[in-house]
């Protein structure tokens, strides 16, 4: 359990780079203001999925940071 993290980790960052290397196709986005030309469909996947990751991190840090605001503090039954 001790590398469990790490092996994950090793083993989704081997994932995006077989991904983003075998989806070579060549595309353009054209987002809101800027037209992006040149990046291929494999690295445009994984960087959607890396930017919905952050995004969801932040949030979520709310809820994550948040102290539990209902203490529970039991009463001595036997005083």
């Amino acid at each position: 359990m001790k590398y469990f993290y790490f092996i994950l980790l090793i083993l989704f960052i081997t994932f995006f780079f077989l991904f983003s290397n075998l989806n070579s196709g060549m595309i353009v986005l054209d987002l809101y203001f800027v037209k992006i030309e040149g990046i291929t469909v494999g690295f445009s996947m994984v960087s959607s999925v890396l930017i919905g990751a952050i995004i969801s991190l932040i949030f979520q840090l709310p809820r994550l940071v948040r102290r539990n605001s209902k203490v529970s503090e039991k009463k001595d039954e036997n005083p």
